[in-house]
């Protein structure tokens, strides 16, 4: 839900930006690759439905803090790509790439190995 707000804000800070060009462009310390790497994780936990909220809340800052980066500075790095539309471009096309045809790549989680199974060949006499 919080992942959802934070895709529409950053959208709609973007367009607010673009049609705003007398006022001073923000910079942004947040390289594209750090960017769409953190989009794309905070993409996949909003379609998550095996979490709760309060895993959901838990699991978002864990994916900011695995980049190094805080929520203001996430939504800073997407006012300063309002100003480069081509470069918005290419970022939001990179994490729309991340997808699979069908919907989001799983996330990656510990499974039980399975035994083999062995299959018993005839004795013969």
């Amino acid at each position: 839900m919080i992942a959802r707000r934070l895709a529409v804000l950053l959208s709609i800070m973007m367009v607010a930006c673009i049609g705003c060009p007398g006022t001073k462009m923000p910079t942004s310390s947040v390289d594209d690759s750090t960017f769409v790497r953190t989009m794309v994780e905070l993409q996949r936990l909003q379609y998550d439905s095996t979490l709760d909220s309060l895993m959901r809340d838990s699991t978002r800052r864990i994916i900011l803090r695995r980049h190094g980066l805080t929520t203001s500075e996430l939504v800073q790095a997407a006012r300063a790509m309002a100003y480069d539309p081509a470069r918005a471009e290419r970022v939001w096309t990179a994490i729309s790439n991340a997808r699979t045809p069908g919907g989001f790549k799983p996330l990656r989680r510990a499974t039980t190995p399975q035994a083999p199974q062995h299959i018993a060949t005839p004795s013969r006499p």
